[in-house]
């Protein structure tokens, strides 16, 4: 394992800002009859606390967010509305730093010469980061068609990606042990028991569908696919590798297991047990971009503006994202969440929710992390040249931009 430097206290700032920011939209969103923090409040918490928590959880199985608002309320006598603002303020605080740890611990291994300082603020864009928005084009809305990995208006979804970095952080390791006895996690020290971070990936998976289970959609499926194809090119071998590699791949199955049992249970809720799905539809196999579609008038375009800085990074070198655990891992995340919001969708009036492209947010937020890891590993590297160095600039410059649009998204939720 890496040693890791030790880490100063200011960096906590960002994360007390970044609170205090989302602290204050949710209180201004919950005004708003028609936001999502309003529906969550106003309708699913109202739900638990006059129906019972059973009607609650039929209505948001993925309750996550929930549980500590009606906590807050129920007994430290909080009202919901800042209770909501609270919560949302706390996940926003963790997912920022999971992230900064995720730099940290991959600058030191890569990049060491990265100091605290750019470790948190790269954080902290990270955390804010919303696709390319200019007006005149035929790209959506600034949130809406455009879409991003910081759905920074919708509570539960920002409660997922905390543990979606993390479930990510810890493929990569376990991974990594697997491939190469001698490995040293990056992350986390999985040399020392891969029983422990299995359990714990485990566990995070579960959180995560709690949460919402858009990430475990996206994530299982591709985690699959790429072990798959693996055990596939070992079995060719004919050298007997592929047997214990078949037991690790029924390991990570057995992961998965609690997450795909929860969101059984929570489809269960939605189309049998008279949840939200009851009375507006069910799930349907849709044309081609048929639910984007309703939110952009130019899906190609979206995913550019959504996707510009890690699109330049692949483009400067897919090697990296071929060959690497982290860049194909997220590559095939994001391409997984694509085809689902591409494919699926609902009947009926929740056509128009786009619910499988939730999935594809998660996607991405998985290959923008890869990306600026990688970015962050180029521009420290030292036999990196110029014209190199150059191209990694440019790439900085791009994520800069996301960070300014999310900005100015915010800056909307705020006024």
């Amino acid at each position: 394992m890496n040693e890791t430097k030790k880490t100063s206290p200011l960096i906590l700032v960002p994360a007390a800002l970044l609170f205090y920011l989302v602290y204050a939209s949710v209180m201004k969103e919950i005004k708003n009859p028609l936001s999502d923090v309003n529906g969550h409040v106003c309708v699913y918490l109202i739900t638990f606390l006059q129906d019972g928590f059973f009607a609650g959880w039929k209505e948001v199985p993925y309750c996550m967010w929930h549980l500590p608002v009606l906590f807050l309320y129920r007994v430290l006598n909080v009202p919901l509305e800042a209770g909501a603002a609270l919560t949302s303020g706390f996940f926003a605080a963790f997912g920022y730093l999971v992230t900064y740890w995720m730099i940290r611990r991959y600058a030191d291994s890569r990049a060491p010469e990265v100091s605290d300082f750019a470790a948190s603020i790269l954080a902290l864009g990270f955390s804010l980061v919303q696709g390319l928005y200019f007006y005149w084009m035929d790209a959506g809305e600034r949130f809406t068609g455009i879409f991003s990995m910081n759905p920074l208006h919708n509570p539960t979804h920002m409660a997922v990606r905390p543990f979606a970095l993390l479930c990510f952080a810890l493929v990569v390791d376990l991974w990594g042990a697997q491939e190469d006895e001698t490995y040293l996690g990056i992350f986390f020290p999985v040399e020392l028991s891969r029983k422990k971070y299995n359990l714990l990936l485990a566990i995070f998976l579960f959180l995560s569908a709690m949460a919402k289970p858009v990430f475990a959609e996206m994530f299982i499926p591709a985690v699959a696919l790429l072990m798959l194809i693996r055990l596939i090119r070992l079995a060719f071998r004919r050298d007997g590798s592929a047997t214990p590699y078949f037991r690790e791949c029924l390991t990570m199955l057995l992961c998965a297991v609690p997450a795909l049992v929860y969101i059984l249970f929570q489809f269960l809720a939605y189309f049998f047990w008279g949840g939200s799905y009851a009375s507006d539809g069910s799930f349907a196999v849709t044309r081609w971009m048929e639910v984007w579609h309703l939110f952009s008038d130019n899906v190609l375009l979206s995913i550019l503006c959504g996707m510009a800085f890690p699109i330049y990074m692949i483009v400067i070198d897919a090697s990296f994202f071929i060959r690497h655990r982290i860049g194909r891992l997220s590559l095939a995340g994001y391409g997984i969440g694509l085809l689902e919001a591409a494919c699926l969708g609902e009947s009926g009036v929740k056509l128009s929710h786009g619910d499988f492209l939730w999935p594809m947010m998660c996607g991405m937020l998985l290959l923008f992390m890869s990306a600026t890891l990688h970015a962050l590993q180029l521009e420290h590297s030292p036999v990196i040249g110029k014209g190199r160095r150059a191209l990694v600039w440019v790439g900085w410059t791009l994520l800069l931009a996301h960070v300014f649009c999310g900005i100015t998204y915010l800056y909307t939720l705020l006024v």
